[in-house]
């Protein structure tokens, strides 16, 4: 589904999906925002972000892709500490969306990969149990 561009033309698409994945909503939705926040943040005008899920074996993959700055690969360890800022210039934020992220993923259980390439952009991935459509 192609969504509307903004801040300075970024093109933002979600890809519809019939998948159905295991989680709590809430605490799921409050990472997928934190997560497209960081991508609208860190892609300059012009960029692309792209959402979308695939099932891995029994879980479900969710993509949040971008083509911002990308993240220095001896620094990737350090992004889900708290107060942790790489880029400082681009937030007035306090550094803890991404300990948020961290910490709900382990409530949920949930696991989440990151690859990234300065000045390409970074994928986030998070897994997550696939559910039949009729569970509840």
């Amino acid at each position: 589904m192609k969504m509307p561009r903004f801040k300075g033309g970024i093109d933002l698409r979600a890809v519809t999906t019939n998948a159905f994945v295991g989680s709590n909503p809430v605490l799921l939705g409050c990472i997928l925002r934190n997560l497209l926040t960081n991508a609208i943040r860190y892609t300059e005008p012009g960029g692309r972000i792209l959402i979308g899920c695939r099932r891995k074996a029994p879980e479900i993959r969710i993509d949040v892709y971008d083509t911002g700055i990308g993240i220095p690969e001896r620094q990737l360890p350090q992004i889900f500490e708290s107060l942790t800022r790489l880029a400082p210039e681009r937030s007035d934020g306090l550094g803890i969306g991404l300990s948020i992220v961290r910490r709900a993923l382990e409530v949920l259980g949930h696991r989440i990969e990151v690859r990234s390439v300065v000045g390409e952009g970074s994928v986030f991935s998070i897994y997550a149990p696939a559910v039949a459509a009729n569970a509840s």
